[in-house]
């Protein structure tokens, strides 16, 4: 039979044997085909299956009903099975991210939780051609790279997708002609989301007036599109450490004029691999920061900062280096409010901090502190209370006494060459409107005494 065949061969190729495979078990078709599919080569690929199923929470008794479809399904086949409920509507709230993204992200987390707690070798997903040439067009329209262009790949990293260049209509057959059960759902026909507008729309309007042949040319455009990204990449990883300088676990510093040789499209697969190597990976690193960083390697003179997500690019003459933001002790976040005439112990960082008002004239007088990096003294009569102690937060910014200009308090960190391990160890006394002082280092301009200040806020901290 062409599915158990294709399987077989997703398996051989990718050397998947004597191993243990989480199946993700919607009730669906293509997962109910998936999991039929492994039990008949379980034996002969010396497989060790069980099933995970987990219930969005977005279609009531519906829901309900597909778990205990699975459950009963997993008894039937002597499979273990997890199966845990979730709800995603609270994740579109609390994350801000749509519905098809906030299940996609729970989904994921839910397999790979599982996948830790069971130690198994790989996840099974049901994904298929269709579902391939979909993903192609959704990457097209949201304006997609090389990367994109390649949709989804068949093994990345523990997650495997056996039935990806089987074909819906291939699959549905064989769940007829096996007379499987399984289980519809019928938010599967909702065109609010795009996938499905993908599906039942734009599909079949490319299908019916401009080409028949469409999921399997976008499907085979995707194959292409991957193995030019795997050579890219390949080549970029090689050129990357050709370029280097000095690589630390936190920084990689590299040759700008070598890189300015390489063609542009190189340039850019490079300069992402350097990032993802110092940061790790490349969330949140768009095409846009690649190009600023590129645009900055080509200007003279040679000299500049740039902030990116989780990293710092630095540039100066021919050296430039990534140096990633990052807080290797593990410090615990705190945030603590306080009032004028209380004292706070921050335990986290083993430093106390002391609020008093000052009113007298004679005791209005910053310069008898000068010598003491560790107090200041602001004008009360310009903080906006709750008075608030905690590190710092991403984003973070504030105007340094002396300066005209707001700055970035990762920006102002690397200027006073505070080291990374220590950043989030900092104290920020902030008020309602921003940060009123970073401990040790700088009030805000906006918060210094002015000679028609009437009180005085004095801050004191100390090593405890």
């Amino acid at each position: 039979m062409q599915g158990l065949n294709e399987v077989r061969d997703f398996l051989a190729r990718h050397s998947i044997e004597n191993s243990s495979i989480l199946v993700a078990l919607s009730g669906g078709t293509d997962s109910i085909a998936l999991l039929h599919f492994l039990l008949e080569l379980k034996e002969e690929f010396n497989l060790e299956l069980s099933i995970a199923h987990l219930d969005h929470g977005l279609r009531g008794k519906a829901s309900e009903k597909d778990a205990r479809f699975v459950r009963s399904k997993a008894r039937e086949m002597g499979l273990s099975a997890t199966i845990n409920k979730r709800e995603v509507s609270r994740v579109v709230d609390e994350e801000n991210l749509s519905l098809e993204e906030a299940a996609r992200e729970v989904r994921y987390e839910f397999l790979s939780e599982i996948a830790d707690e069971q130690g198994v070798d790989y996840v099974a997903l049901g994904h298929n051609r269709n579902d391939q040439a979909e993903t192609v067009l959704m990457n097209i329209i949201r304006g997609a790279g090389l990367r994109g262009l390649g949709g989804m790949q068949e093994v990345k990293g523990r997650y495997i997708r056996p039935l990806l260049k089987l074909k819906r209509d291939e699959i549905k057959n064989y769940i007829e002609t096996r007379g499987l059960d399984y289980r519809r759902d019928k938010t599967n026909k909702n065109t609010d989301f795009l996938r499905n507008r993908i599906r039942h729309e734009l599909v079949p309007e490319l299908e019916d007036h401009y080409n028949p042949k469409v999921v399997e040319n976008l499907t085979r455009m995707a194959e292409l599109a991957e193995e030019a990204h795997s050579f890219i990449e390949d080549r970029a990883d090689d050129v990357s450490r050709d370029i280097r300088i000095m690589k630390k676990v936190d920084e990689t510093c590299f040759d700008r004029a070598k890189l300015s040789a390489l063609n542009t499209y190189l340039q850019k697969a490079v300069i992402r691999k350097l990032i993802s190597k110092v940061k790790g990976d490349l969330q949140d690193v768009t095409s846009t920061h690649v190009d600023n960083v590129l645009s900055k390697i080509g200007d003279e003179p040679a000299r500049t900062r740039l902030s990116l997500p989780g990293v710092t690019f630095t540039l100066n003459r021919n050296t430039a280096c990534f140096v990633r933001e990052f807080n290797p002790g593990g410090q615990e976040e705190f945030r603590y409010e306080i009032q004028p005439g209380e004292t706070l112990e921050l335990e986290e960082v083993s430093i106390s901090i002391n609020l008093e008002l000052v009113s007298k004239s004679e005791e209005l007088n910053p310069e008898k502190y000068l010598s003491d990096s560790l107090t200041e003294f602001v004008d009360w009569g310009k903080v906006e209370q709750p008075i608030i102690v905690r590190n710092r937060n991403e984003g973070d910014r504030f105007k340094p006494l002396g300066m005209r200009g707001e700055k970035k308090l990762k920006d102002f960190f690397i200027d006073e060459k505070v080291p990374f391990e220590e950043r989030d160890k900092v104290p920020i006394v902030c008020d309602k409107e921003g940060i009123i002082w970073v401990v040790g280092h700088r009030i805000d301009e906006r918060y210094k005494l002015e000679e028609s200040t009437e009180r005085g806020l004095l801050i004191k901290a100390r090593k405890i």
